[in-house]
């Protein structure tokens, strides 16, 4: 399937982040994305796994049933980024990194200011 050239929002480039190194489940997304803003993004239950569907439905994220551990709770859904979701995000990052570049360029950060 895969996005082509859509850009993903702030919190599913974030939710990417949050499985680029390795599969994670909801919970533990929902904390690192808590950690990663200060505390300024606290998705709910609801809408991170909205998010998460949305992003497997796009074939972004895949879930990850056998990261689960033995003994582990059974509602536990483990998710990982695929090769789309990997070359989504790098791209979403590159444009990022040019936003942050012309914004020194022009002064709006960085010790020029």
């Amino acid at each position: 399937m895969g996005r082509g050239p859509a850009s993903l929002s702030k919190l599913e480039f974030q939710v990417l982040l949050c499985l680029a190194d390795g599969p994670v489940h909801g919970y533990a997304i929902g904390k690192e994305l808590k950690e990663m803003s200060e505390g300024r993004i606290d998705p709910t239950t609801g809408a991170l796994y909205h998010i998460l569907r949305r992003l497997e439905d796009s074939g972004l994220v895949t879930a990850a049933p056998e990261a689960r551990e033995a003994g582990e709770d059974p509602r536990r859904q483990y998710f990982r980024i695929t090769a789309a979701g990997r070359r989504q995000a790098g791209e979403e990052a590159a444009d990022l990194e040019r936003l942050v570049q012309d914004a020194r360029h022009r002064r709006l950060l960085g010790a020029d200011r």
